[in-house]
């Protein structure tokens, strides 16, 4: 890293290079082990998600409990889990990259890339080998630590394995799933009793519609399985069994230090209960569970246990509730548990009799857009704090454990690139203290801005009928004609709520009816299912800019360069296009591509519906296929693909008829289609590949480059390169629109290079990563980290000064230059150490007190953190 040295009489200073604020495309990343200590307990390694970056505090001094800032290395896209396996050697799963970054934290740079599944989620080491869970994919893949080879893909049956965990002697590993359901299911409408009488005397007759209950229930042809935790044997690599009834929504576990036992963050979803008014204000239960070992009792904890629910608004319950417990760490001796509640902006300490003893409130006065939102947690024993990664605010909470107070908070990173009008409205879909007791938030079925796997009835009796327009576009007609809604509407799937702006969820109208004209029409949710208030037209219009900065995952079974495989399931896409695009009386008629869907409200007898109900987009066909109704068979998921939960088998899920498609074949080609759609993001946004003076002629890397430059020229994607480049952090941007398709630099003054170049020019010791990016995006990741119009390299550096007031000496820089961070030094040329004294700022200015050096010489230099 080059800088500048300044000297005086008895101070020497150097200093290096800055940033400041970019534009930013939205995935909303899964935060599952967002932080982490060094082995030693020297660093904080904390994960600066929206800017794709590791950073690397010091933790050292017991004397200043804000951690300092001293590193931040590019990694992945939508960085969500990591581990130290040693002091110096960092492990962060990135999620949208589908990749696995191994970080040097001295060299400041990613020594390997490796390939993982699908939405991979969490890493965890055992017997020399790293296991990490790969959610979408449904898999656990093991690398040995040492060569990096993978070992193993284990398949796992159960849904979106995310929080890992390992036992003290190593030889299990622990996987949570996500998405493990509660064991209810869907009874269809031919089947299912009539609805009840509405209790509004003026509405109609309900219609038919189907049931949820438990999937013991005896007119269940079915099982739904029972696997929430999966046990793995790290030496053979084998399951080594499943533990079921823990929860129905798996956030976080933890092995107990001391009885070995599983304790999972969980919620416990109430969707057997019927009807909007009956789940007002408790349609969850927030808990800790415990998995005795190895017996396998299951014993549940209400983290709000004695709550009465049936006071609404309750606000003593709001100033203590817990909502959606994230994350879940033990103190040295087991005696107590800290448990990071989400949705509420508090930390909890538990006992291990399951009561809370104590509650940290995270959130200074304000409202939901200064919600912090805990998401990870990091224990340092030896001076009692506890390090929380806030994932909204993108900030760090230090916590002293002893007295359970908050006594420091610092950014995850020098610069967070989300725009602060999404991140204000952001905290309105995560805030439970919107909810009248506390206890629950959007999100707490929306998880993430996602799905939770379940369908829930939310009708009303009391309700009143409403009309909608849509068009008989199946009988070719495409006259408005009023569609007429009951209020009791029956049970619907919880639906994502990410790709709402560019039409791969839907367009508005909203809903699964179509009966919610604009975002903001769901304002009445907050009252009439959470029991709290509405939002004010400020706050209701941010959280819908929020929702529509939200994007998708790339569809994994696409190819890298966004074209289908040749064959899927023993179906070809391609072929399975032309058939579904091929008559106006087939599929495209109302399943518009590209996302699959016209948006209206068509004939019900067309759908085999019982009531009005929108087109959906089939963009995310390929994440519902997990419910199997067939008698006899044991189905993954209790609902499946319809707007009720009913529905499977592709490519008819609905009994509308394929009169154009007639054998197996036919069908197969179409089903295959449907499950490759591509999803609005291309598979080269996120994918990374990283070269370095071993590797950079081999076919993986040559072929990664390749293609990413390619799709690159197609605008599938930007492309940027990023890491250690002849001994400093360099960023590199792939220049499509001038034609010369050359890689421009972070310094205007460098000419442009092509890949072989830079290839070519790898030094000793360096390390270049190529990356996919949204496109649009590419000089943001690619050298204008801020994106002011100034590249990195030739922005001004920070002027320090130094006073030496009754001979103490103090070092002031200006505010500006957050990515900055001050050394010292007891001679030239070093070594130098980070002052690790607490920095504070007066006016405009950083400013660091340090104590007079023994011998009255002291040098001292500002360097850039990236």
């Amino acid at each position: 890293m080059s800088s500048t040295l300044l000297c005086t009489a008895a101070l020497c200073l150097t200093f290096a290079l800055p940033a400041a604020a970019q534009s930013y495309v939205h995935f909303e990343a899964r935060h599952t082990h967002p932080i982490g200590l060094s082995p030693d307990g020297s660093r904080l390694f904390v994960l600066n998600s929206p800017d794709a970056r590791l950073s690397v505090f010091d933790v050292s001094n017991a004397s200043n409990p804000a951690p300092v800032l001293v590193a931040e290395i590019p990694v992945g896209m939508e960085p969500v889990s990591l581990r130290a396996r040693t002091n110096d050697e960092v492990w962060v799963v990135n999620e949208l990259s589908d990749s696995v970054s191994v970080v040097s934290v001295s060299g400041q740079k990613v020594l390997a890339t490796l390939r993982a599944g699908d939405e991979p989620a969490d890493v965890v080491f055992a017997q020399g080998r790293a296991f990490v869970s790969c959610a979408r994919s449904n898999t656990v893949r093991v690398f040995d630590v040492t060569t990096r080879g993978e070992l193993a893909n284990i398949a796992v049956d159960g849904l979106y394995p995310r929080a890992l965990a390992v036992n003290a002697a190593g030889t299990r590993v622990y996987g949570a799933f996500l998405l493990s359901g509660n064991g209810t299911t869907i009874l269809p409408g031919a089947q299912a009793p009539a609805q009840p009488a509405p209790t509004n005397a003026a509405l109609p007759t309900p219609p038919k519609t189907a049931l949820i209950v438990p999937a013991s229930d005896a007119r269940i042809p079915f099982t739904v399985t029972n696997k929430d935790v999966v046990e793995i044997n790290t030496q053979t690599l084998a399951v080594a069994g499943y533990t079921g009834s823990v929860g129905t929504n798996l956030f976080d576990l933890a092995v107990h230090p001391v009885t070995g036992d599983l304790w999972v963050a969980n919620t416990e979803s109430r969707n057997l209960t019927r009807f909007e008014p009956a789940l007002r204000g408790h349609f969850m239960d927030n808990r800790l569970t415990k998995i005795t070992l190895p017996a396998g009792t299951v014993t549940a904890y209400d983290l709000n246990a004695g709550l009465d629910y049936a006071t609404l608004p309750n606000y003593a319950a709001q100033e203590t509730a817990l909502a959606q417990p994230s994350a879940v760490i033990f103190s040295a001796d087991g005696s107590v548990a800290w448990v990071a509640a989400f949705g509420s902006d508090r930390v909890a300490k538990v006992l291990t009799s399951g009561s809370v003893s104590a509650r940290v409130d995270l959130r200074p006065l304000g409202n939901s857009g200064g919600m912090r939102g805990p998401r990870g947690l990091a224990m340092q024993q030896s001076t009692q704090r506890l390090y929380v990664m806030n994932k909204l605010a993108n900030s760090i909470s230090v916590l002293d454990t002893v007295t359970a107070a908050v006594i420091a908070e610092v950014p995850a990173g020098s610069h967070d690139p989300m725009p602060a009008a999404v991140k204000y409205g952001r905290g309105f879909l995560f805030d439970a203290r919107l909810s009248g007791n506390g206890t629950m938030s959007c999100a707490s079925c929306h998880l993430d801005a996602d799905r939770d796997g379940l369908a829930w009835d939310l009708g009303d009796p009391g309700g009143n009928m409403v009309t909608v327009q849509g068009k008989n576009i199946s009988a070719h007609d495409l006259t408005d004609r009023p569609r007429t809604m009951h209020p009791m509407k029956g049970p619907m799937t919880t639906q994502t709520l990410r790709g709402l702006s560019d039409g791969t969820t839907a367009a508005a109208p909203f809903h699964w009816r179509g009966d919610r004209p604009t975002l903001q029409s769901f304002n009445p949710t907050f009252e009439k299912l959470m029991g709290g208030p509405q939002l004010g037209e400020a706050d209701i219009n941010a959280l819908a800019d929020y929702l529509n900065s939200l994007r998708h995952h790339p569809n994994p079974y696409e190819k890298l360069n966004r074209t289908p495989p040749l064959l899927f399931n023993a179906g070809n896409p391609s072929r399975g296009r032309t058939l579904f695009t091929q008559h106006l009386n087939h599929c495209s008629a109302c399943h518009v591509l590209p996302a699959g869907t016209d948006g209206n409200i068509d004939l019900m007898s067309e759908v085999g519906s019982t009531q009005p109900v929108k087109n959906p987009a089939l963009t995310l066909v390929y994440q519902k296929v997990f419910f199997n109704p067939a008698n006899g068979a044991a189905s993954r998921s209790g609902f499946g693909l319809l707007h009720d939960g009913t529905g499977s088998g592709l490519p008819t899920v609905h009994p509308y008829i394929l009169s154009e498609l007639s054998t197996a074949q036919e069908f197969a080609d179409v089903s295959a289609f449907v499950m490759t759609l591509d999803t609005g993001t291309a598979p080269a946004v996120g994918y990374d590949v990283t070269a370095t003076p071993e590797n950079r002629l081999t076919d993986a890397v040559l072929a990664g480059i390749n293609e990413l430059e390619g799709q690159a020229a197609r605008a599938n994607c930007d492309l940027a390169v990023r890491g250690g480049f002849q001994g400093r952090q360099r960023a590199f941007f792939f220049d499509t629109a001038s034609g010369a398709y050359l890689y421009r630099s972070d310094r205007t003054a460098d000419p442009g290079y092509d890949s072989t170049a830079l290839l070519e020019m790898l030094a000793p010791g360096d390390s270049l990563t190529w990356i996919g990016v949204p496109f649009g995006h590419g000089r943001r990741f690619g050298g204008d980290r801020d994106d002011d119009g100034t590249l990195d390299a030739d922005e001004a550096r920070p002027v320090p000064s130094v006073m030496a007031p009754g001979g103490a000496v103090l070092l002031l820089w200006p505010k500006q230059h957050a990515d900055w961070f001050a050394e010292s030094s007891p001679a030239l040329p070093g070594p130098w150490s980070p002052l690790t004294q607490s920095r504070t700022t007066a006016g405009n200015l950083f400013l660091i007190q340090v104590p007079p050096a023994p011998g009255g010489k002291s040098f001292f230099r500002l360097r850039r953190t990236w």
